[in-house]
């Protein structure tokens, strides 16, 4: 991973099961992009009103543990729900990949 494509500050958190309200887990540095190609098209053939992202980080043990149905990231005051698990990239324990999305309508 290469630390100068780390420009966005973002913050991840979780939902609190008892209280119902989110809490932080980290906010960190993070490199977003949109989708290439063939995964944009696959994502938005069907008319979806979503924009999808790929998110990088470092590794984080406490970010290994969220889980998509309970777990956003807010970046510039723009919520997007984490839609896959954690993937600790090659094992390496050094970057970490989530996909996320926003519903734009």
């Amino acid at each position: 991973m290469n630390a100068s494509s780390l420009t966005q500050i973002v913050t991840f958190q979780k939902l609190d099961e008892q209280t119902q309200e989110w809490v932080g887990v980290a906010t960190v540095y993070a490199s977003m992009t949109g989708l290439k190609n063939s995964e944009y098209w696959i994502n938005y053939i069907g008319g979806n009103a979503d924009e999808n992202m790929n998110v990088s980080v470092r590794y984080m043990p406490e970010l290994m543990e969220l889980i998509p149905q309970t777990s956003r990231l807010i970046h510039n005051g723009i919520i997007y729900d984490i839609i896959s698990p954690p993937d600790d990239v090659l094992f390496t324990h050094r970057e970490i990949k989530f996909r996320i999305r926003r519903q734009i309508s």
